[in-house]
């Protein structure tokens, strides 16, 4: 069948086309299910598990309420962990289904947006565009940050609304009685909890205008008839009114995002060892690695030691930027092409140059010149890749008709599918626990220092304590020139230390960290530890009480003073501390624990059964759990 042929799907393809998007759906339920079970890791310890907003939502924003927590601090998908955490404590599974449901409920958007954008294209069927684009992005595995990885929920959630608010503009026009008005109050509601999940929204009038460039001409004027498979009548001019005073909204918040930024190491104008410009010239490597890995995501990982580019003088650098202005030339060309031929003929054209340009548009956000402190990561492409599959379903579509072979497309899109299905199982298991996703990463760049350094954490909580150490000792060589991970690494390396009995070993990692920041409380509260281990009580609280004038809200140190309150026999004060502990970190295991030693000195032993069971519904290492499992048999009968 000619491309230039507008053709009219028959019911009978329709469903095929529905039945169809239910193998990728499949596939991602089956890769996704490997990851069900999987621990908290990363990010999510202290994003997620750790987060006084995940433990109790409503004190949280009535704390904390301020610009900088509305415009930076994710409040609605912060909600989310806390009606997670509300119903399932921290057991992961409901957290990981969530996350699952919020994908798939992205996919179903995915689905609808696709088949109204490419009905407003003219392209010949339209649906089975939306089936095929869906179902690439229901699959492939750089999707999976976004969705196996809990701190990522985010990048997912607002892309759900992000696609929402578009669907709203694309509503009927106001040539239609009565006037679209739920359309426009719904735009403009899931436009404001898309910002409150993740600012990533604030592209989305961009990505409006570039939907526009994919309108088929031939329709693009009132009262002319609607494209084949679009639904009553519409024209772009009915949501001006609304997208202008979303776009200022958008202006106005990303100033201020801005602003609440400043001073800021991970994101901003403030963070160390780069600028705007050398920042710019870095993401042309990324956005080639980006579309490197939509096309096979071979190479995957959570941590990609992207060093920052000297300048334009670069050779890669140069390759780079070189490269990345010739696809968005091409870009250029593929939508100017495409406009000059209105109908069916030009729709491919249209809807590539939409999709490069989507993704282009979408990443501005991080891929531009705001710096970030890493500057490549995987979950950033979660919805610019809409465009990527929009294009390359677009062409292969195209290409299929041009050879007279329809069915050639659906041949090559389940093989696609099939083949991003196996590599989606095999990637999700990284996602299990620590060890597996920071190894996955050491075993493909060993001299990357932060998967060392968290290889090397892990390694240590299962009591593996030789290995952690040398991977520690290696990640603290390679973060010779970067002061922040260096201090990490000297911290985790004194906590293996002590927990090897090398106490005077520890005490000079810890050492050498308070040299490198004095006021770093964990390294405080460490030392603390490291005095009590030789017996220096007076120092030990000294060292508690340097880390709480540091950080009131550090949980640890107040449970330094429970230890040495409970030595001295003094129940009162022991239970005083460790229930500070537990008012800031109510899943601190050893802060519920020790209140189960405290309990019985006051004559309240009655209290000691659900203490210890708060204790085990916490956060213990593995040694302290099963201490806590043979306290409860006894207390508990």
């Amino acid at each position: 069948m000619p491309y230039a042929a507008r053709a009219v799907e028959r019911p009978s393809e329709i469903r095929s086309q529905r039945l169809a998007l239910l193998l990728p759906v499949a596939l991602a339920v089956a890769g996704y299910a490997r990851s069900l079970r999987g621990d908290f890791v990363f990010d999510d310890v202290r994003g997620v598990a750790e987060a006084p907003a995940t433990r109790a939502f409503w004190r949280w924003l009535a704390q904390d309420l301020s610009p900088a927590t509305l415009l930076a601090g994710r409040p609605l998908t912060a909600l989310t962990f806390a009606a997670n955490h509300a119903v399932g404590g921290l057991d992961t599974l409901g957290y990981h289904l969530v996350n699952l449901a919020i994908h798939l409920a992205v996919v179903a958007l995915v689905f609808r947006f696709t088949a109204r954008v490419a009905a407003l294209s003219g392209a010949p069927r339209p649906r089975w565009l939306a089936v095929a684009v869906a179902g690439l992005f229901a699959v492939h595995p750089l999707q999976s940050q976004a969705v196996a990885y809990l701190s990522q929920r985010a990048e997912s959630l607002a892309s759900g609304f992000y696609l929402a608010t578009l669907l709203f503009l694309l509503a009927r026009a106001p040539g239609a009685r009565p006037r679209p008005v739920a359309a426009w109050c719904g735009a403009a509601a899931t436009f404001a909890l898309g910002f409150l999940a993740k600012p990533i929204v604030l592209t989305l009038p961009a990505a409006w205008l570039l939907v526009l460039l994919a309108v088929d001409p031939a329709a693009d004027a009132p009262r002319k008839p609607a494209p084949a498979g679009a639904r009553g009548a519409w024209h772009w001019r009915h949501a001006l009114p609304l997208l202008g005073l979303l776009a200022a909204a958008g202006v106005l918040a990303g100033a201020a995002l801005l602003a609440t930024l400043h001073g800021r190491t991970d994101a901003g104008l403030s963070v160390p060892g780069t600028s705007p410009w050398r920042y710019l010239l870095t993401q042309g490597q990324v956005l080639l690695t980006y579309l490197r890995l939509l096309l096979w995501p071979s190479g995957q990982r959570v941590e990609w030691d992207v060093p920052t580019s000297p300048g334009l003088a670069d050779p890669a650098t140069l390759a780079a930027v070189a490269a990345v202005a010739a696809l968005l030339a091409a870009t250029g060309w593929l939508v100017v092409r495409g406009r000059a031929r209105p109908g069916p003929a030009g729709a491919p054209l249209r809807l590539a140059g939409l999709g490069l340009a989507w993704f282009f548009a979408v990443l501005s956000m991080t891929s531009s010149v705001i710096p970030l402190a890493d500057n490549l990561v995987e979950h950033r492409t979660y919805l610019a890749s809409w465009g990527v599959f929009l294009a390359a379903a677009a062409g292969v579509d195209a290409l299929a008709a041009r050879l007279g072979r329809p069915r050639a497309a659906l041949a090559a899109w389940t093989a696609a599918v099939a083949a991003l299905g196996a590599a989606l199982w095999l990637r999700t298991p990284v996602w299990r626990t620590a060890e597996a996703l920071w190894g996955d990463v050491v075993e493909q760049a060993p001299h990357t220092p932060r998967a060392q350094l968290s290889l090397g954490d892990a390694l240590m909580r299962q009591g593996r304590l030789a290995e952690a150490t040398r991977h520690l000792e290696q990640a603290l060589a390679d973060a010779a020139d970067r002061p922040g991970l260096r201090l990490e690494a000297l911290r985790n390396l004194g906590a293996a230390h002590i927990a090897a009995g090398r106490v005077e070993a520890a005490r000079a990692a810890f050492t050498a960290g308070l040299a490198l920041e004095p006021r770093q409380d964990e390294l405080l509260v460490n030392m603390a530890y490291v005095a009590l281990a030789t017996g220096d009580q007076a120092g030990a609280a000294a060292y508690a009480r340097r880390a709480l004038e540091s950080n009131p809200g550090q949980p640890a140190a107040w449970v330094v003073l429970g230890n040495l309150a409970l030595g001295r026999g003094d129940g009162a004060e022991a239970l005083a501390a460790y229930d500070r502990a537990v008012a800031i970190d109510p899943d601190h295991g050893d802060a519920q624990f020790n209140r189960s030693l405290a309990l019985p000195l006051l004559g309240r032993g009655a209290e000691v059964c659900e203490a210890v069971r708060a204790a085990l519904r916490g956060r213990l290492l593995p040694a302290n759990r099963a201490v806590a499992e043979a306290r409860a048999a006894e207390s508990c009968r």
